[in-house]
């Protein structure tokens, strides 16, 4: 028979699995009927010993996702809040330029969503970037981004 584990031990087990905010595996111990004092003694050992660092956790996942340069600042701002990091250090991780990002970004988001195409019709035209900028505004891009970057895809 397989005996229960401490919640020290099951955390360890998750961060075996991957890497989490200290919010998230809160969460997750207290979901599987750990008491409180004894989830808040193991995330403090865990963070005693470094194996839980929010911080630095933080910074990898924000280095990560916007060297992809898929997603806008933005976006990748709610994904790491999200995830249970304080936002207040979230904030604090975005450059001071982002420009270029966000226009690779937004570019990269229109190419792989619309086709560039030729218009007639200006009501058509009119439509066609409506819907892009639409797109591009559910992303988190900014509307001087949009304005831009919709320009240049339509030439």
């Amino acid at each position: 028979m397989k005996e229960n584990k401490s919640a020290l031990m099951k955390a360890t087990d998750l961060l075996a699995m991957s890497e989490q905010s200290s919010k998230t595996l809160r969460r997750k111990l207290l979901a599987r009927k750990y008491n409180a004092e004894e989830v808040d003694a193991a995330i403090e050992k865990l963070q005693k010993y470094n194996y839980l660092n929010d911080e630095e956790f933080c910074k990898r996942q924000f280095e990560n996702l916007y060297s992809e340069g898929k997603l806008s600042v933005r976006q990748i701002c709610v994904k790491l809040i999200q995830r249970g990091f304080d936002s207040s250090f979230v904030e604090k991780l975005i450059p001071d330029n982002i420009y270029e990002h966000e226009f690779n970004a937004a570019t990269n988001a229109l190419e792989k969503k619309f086709a560039p195409q030729t218009f007639d019709d200006a009501k058509e035209l009119y439509k066609f970037k409506n819907k892009l900028w639409q797109h591009l505004a559910s992303k988190g891009f900014s509307s001087e981004i949009i304005s831009t970057v919709i320009e240049n895809f339509l030439l």
